[in-house]
């Protein structure tokens, strides 16, 4: 009788203290396992809304982007193709009106005064006189041909300007795509070796390469 109640009374330990050791497990969670992801919100930017803005004002469209450092190679392009235009353009108008005069006589007899004051003011050359017959068709001569160098040097840069001005909304477009583009640090590298199957029952070792980017 005794033995049935020790034997009885064990059987009720074992099962009290192994409730116990389980509710213990239940209970003791370790705080590594509980991990919340948050979300992580990403700032994108409207490719077309990027566009739309660097076509409307110069540099825009980097702002938008936040690409400040920008800006100044955007300015220092359009600041010194319009300086290398308005340079252009004077000096055309110059040669331009000096061939238009020239262009109405074939010497200086009959010419207007203040005609000839235009062209020696444009020439500024003392040593050239436009007395000699040879030296007046030659000046004629080069007043054309500066007339027609500068004003297509003009034109390039005008469509310089526009170049600059179409590569500045590209730039602002690509910006934009890639402005959420997610760049991981965890660049790792990882060989290990392997058996490889030569499809012949027969096993060969290898290594194994795994990049992770």
């Amino acid at each position: 009788m005794l033995k049935t109640i020790i034997a009885g009374l064990s059987i009720f330990f074992i099962i009290l203290t192994g409730n116990l050791e389980i509710k213990a497990q239940q209970i003791n969670i370790s705080n590594d396992s509980l991990k919340v992801v948050t979300p992580l919100h990403k700032v994108q930017r409207s490719p077309k809304k990027a566009a739309i803005y660097a076509a409307l004002f110069p540099g825009l469209g980097q702002i938008y982007n936040k690409k400040y450092w920008k800006l100044p190679v955007i300015y220092g392009g359009y600041a010194g193709l319009i300086y290398v235009l308005g340079w252009n353009n004077n000096n055309y108008k110059d040669y331009f009106q000096g061939y238009r005069i020239i262009a109405q006589y074939t010497s200086i007899v009959g010419m207007k005064p203040a005609d000839l004051l235009y062209l020696n003011n444009l020439i500024k050359n003392p040593s050239i006189s436009l007395s000699d017959p040879a030296t007046f068709t030659y000046v004629a001569t080069q007043l054309k041909s500066g007339k027609d160098f500068y004003r297509r040097d003009r034109d390039l840069t005008i469509i310089c300007i526009a170049a600059l001005h179409v590569l500045s909304v590209i730039d602002a477009s690509v910006d934009a795509n890639l402005f959420d583009f997610d760049i991981s640090d965890d660049i790792s590298m990882k060989i290990e070796p392997t058996a490889v199957n030569w499809g012949n029952q027969n096993l060969a070792m290898g290594l194994h390469l795994v990049i992770h980017f």
